[in-house]
């Protein structure tokens, strides 16, 4: 999400905002240093890294999530995915 839209949904929307959409470590701890958010979402980040929160930790490259493989049935892209040694 661009911060424009941010800080304009900031304006009217009075509950917790949950913000998405490819941030990268530094763009979401910026945009909740800058109030522009409440928590971070990282969806299909997640999806391809179960060890996300170590490989911030740790700044550790990410794996890219095989999108082909969303949605549908099978372990192939849900589960198959390597973690850090």
């Amino acid at each position: 999400m661009h911060p424009t839209h941010e800080v304009e949904i900031r304006s009217v929307f009075p509950g917790t905002l949950l913000v998405g959409g490819g941030f990268s470590t530094e763009e979401g701890n910026k945009a909740l240093a800058e109030g522009r958010a409440d928590a971070i979402v990282f969806g299909s980040a997640y999806i391809a890294n179960p060890d996300l929160v170590k490989r911030f930790e740790r700044d550790a490259p990410l794996n890219e999530p095989y999108k082909a493989t969303f949605y549908t049935p099978g372990p192939e892209g849900h589960t198959d995915y390597p973690v850090l040694a």
